[in-house]
């Protein structure tokens, strides 16, 4: 297996450190079962992959990357959730037995859409808690399904266009963080923003669903997008400190707003599809998005004027 790995590498790389990866990975894997040899395999192929797309530990790119980690994790979690969410207060709301609901809505396309959700929802979950190993497969896993099924479905679930490639977007960023990059994006108290973020999206929705509240509009699903923006701002202020001098704080601030940039589109999707044709919808929408791009580097600076 190890030889077949190794080809997936670039051929520099390979001349280079082939021997001594094949010589780890056989030391490493002896006498394990499949299941730690496969897993082993996989991160060998993703290191390789990584490689091969520029996308090395100490580029610019990988670290954009490690900054985006976090936040596309928090908007895979929060749009999983929300069309969960959706689905329960629709069932709830049927005057249909459970049980025929369930058949119903479990079979099909529209069962895969369920599934794959929560499958993205406990990864991100799992991830965020530090368990990536298992968390970032599971959520590009039911990314990646989700988007399948959304194509099949058409446009019954909305845009069958811009969420199937939102998803593979996400998953796609996932995939391409380093790993030690994913264990720097989480370190203490980033992890604790995270999980905030991820709550401060759905408590809201599901209090609204649940009719605990007396009004809260999310009906142009800007708030999910604000919560995320305030997550990247929180992000940019504590980095501030590692801007050092103006080249090094403008680096900071485009990554930053890469990152942003690239967590967003999975609720861009949800927003665009209920504001499309509204014009009210679509000002609000563009007032939100012109806010976000405008606070993150202004929270990079504050986080700067700290030092």
């Amino acid at each position: 297996m190890i030889d077949h790995l190794l080809r997936l590498y670039p051929a520099a790389y390979r001349r280079a450190h082939g021997a001594e990866i094949a010589a780890t990975y056989r030391e490493l894997t002896a006498g394990e079962p499949l299941g730690p040899r496969l897993r082993d395999a996989a991160e060998l192929a993703g290191h390789a992959l990584r490689l091969r797309a520029g996308l090395g530990p100490g580029t610019a790119a990988a670290r954009m990357l490690g900054t985006a980690y976090p936040l596309v994790l928090v908007a895979s979690a929060a749009a999983s959730g929300l069309h969960l969410l959706r689905w329960y207060a629709a069932v709830a709301a049927s005057p249909a037995p459970l049980g025929v609901q369930l058949r119903s809505d479990l079979s099909g396309v529209w069962g895969v859409l369920l599934l794959s959700s929560l499958l993205v929802f406990a990864g991100a979950a799992a991830a965020l808690a530090g368990r990536w190993r298992a968390g970032v497969p599971c959520t590009v896993a039911g990314l990646l399904a989700f988007a399948t099924a959304a194509v099949a479905s058409g446009p019954a679930l909305g845009d069958p266009v811009a969420g199937p490639a939102a998803a593979v977007l996400a998953a796609a960023a996932l995939l391409g963080c380093p790993p030690d990059r994913r264990t720097e994006a989480l370190a203490v108290g980033r992890a604790g923003t995270a999980g905030v973020a991820v709550a401060l999206v759905l408590v809201p929705r599901a209090a609204v669903a649940a009719h605990a509240v007396p009004w809260i509009s999310t009906d142009y699903g800007c708030w999910p997008l604000l919560v995320l923006a305030a997550a990247a701002a929180v992000t940019a202020w504590r980095n501030g400190s590692r801007g050092g001098d103006s080249r090094g704080a403008r680096e900071l601030a485009v990554r930053e707003l890469a990152a942003l940039a690239l967590a967003s589109p999975l609720l861009l999707a949800q927003a665009g599809t209920v504001a499309w044709g509204d014009p009210t919808a679509l000002a609000v929408l563009a007032t939100v998005l012109t806010a976000a791009l405008a606070a993150v580097p202004l929270a990079g600076r504050l986080g700067r004027s700290r030092r």
